[in-house]
């Protein structure tokens, strides 16, 4: 690894950060009480320049693609300006994204999604551009799962696949992309360690929900495996009742109805607050300091998408702030 490359990229990547929204613009862009009025706040930002000339009213679409292009053409530029062993990290960084927009583009092609509405969704990443993943979408399931570079990724959606023909349920498919991503994170750091934790927390807390046999859907280890007999979400929580986890799940404990929605939020609010302590005290005798600089700059990109969307949806400004995650924790 070369120091010179990581500190090259730091010094570039905290002058990005450096330029998020100020708390004024923030709060101008929250009070608008329109698409029309909100855009206008916009010409007040540096995302103006990256939104350029789109219509909010009628290409809402086009300006949450945009701004995701513009994440992943900054990514890519970090890429092509680092030595090999960087660009790896970033590349494996970039594969948890890659797993997600799959996730995507095969369940909105099980449940009917219009083309549109699933590339809407993607977040185009180092290596995956929004060409490939339009393609994709052209082509029927087994033949999107067996394009999969990864060998072992496409050898279990092949048999998640099989299992979802019989039974019509999708959770083996997400389940397998999330074992998949599970086991991707802590290559990219250690860090990501207690986030795949928490995350599995959640994927059993979703299956005793659901009823179904988290045996069935999980690759269970020794962390999870003390709460696969847990009757409740509750019960699953209490069992992880210490730190790290506390932090995040001991308020939930004893309820009778958990919100799991609320619990994924929490999670990664808790991981985006882990991303930016890392960031900010990061050295150039690792690389943990631009995987959190990445982390922080996504979510500051789906919180602009947020905020536009909820401004469509006609949501209240403390409904909107409730639901941002990097605009939350800064």
């Amino acid at each position: 690894m070369s120091f010179g490359d990581v500190s090259y990229l730091l010094g570039r990547a905290h002058g990005i950060i450096g330029n998020v929204l100020t708390k004024s613009q923030l709060s101008l862009l929250l009070s608008s009480k329109n698409l029309k009025e909100l855009r206008a706040a916009f010409t007040q930002t540096q995302y103006n320049s990256v939104i350029g000339s789109l219509n909010f009213e009628t290409q809402l679409e086009d300006v949450a693609r945009k701004l995701k292009i513009d994440f992943a053409e900054m990514l890519v530029k970090f890429y092509n300006q680092t030595s090999s062993s960087v660009q790896k990290k970033i590349r494996l960084f970039s594969e948890r994204y890659n797993a997600e927009n799959l996730r995507i583009i095969l369940q909105g092609i099980h449940v009917g999604m219009k083309q549109e509405d699933i590339i809407a969704r993607i977040v185009p990443v180092a290596d995956y551009t929004l060409e490939y993943y339009t393609k994709l979408l052209l082509m029927p399931l087994t033949k999107i799962i067996s394009t999969q570079m990864d060998s072992k990724l496409q050898k279990e959606l092949l048999k998640a696949y099989e299992e979802f023909e019989t039974t019509g349920r999708f959770t083996p498919i997400e389940s397998t992309i999330d074992q998949y991503i599970y086991a991707t994170l802590p290559k990219v750091s250690r860090k990501y360690e207690t986030y795949v934790n928490m995350k599995n927390i959640l994927a059993l807390s979703r299956c005793i929900t659901l009823g179904i046999p988290a045996y069935r859907y999980m690759l269970p280890n020794k962390f999870i495996a003390k709460a696969l007999k847990a009757h409740n979400v509750s019960e699953v929580l209490a069992m992880y009742n210490y730190q790290p986890y506390k932090a995040v799940f001991s308020k939930y404990i004893g309820q009778e109805d958990v919100p799991l929605h609320e619990l994924e939020f929490a999670v990664e609010r808790y991981l985006l607050k882990y991303w930016k302590k890392t960031f900010r005290y990061g050295t150039v005798f690792e690389t943990d300091s631009l995987i959190g600089f990445f982390e922080l700059k996504l979510a500051e990109v789906m919180d602009v998408i947020r905020i536009i969307v909820g401004v469509s949806a006609g949501f209240t400004e403390s409904e909107i702030r409730e639901n941002l995650l990097f605009y939350g924790i800064f």
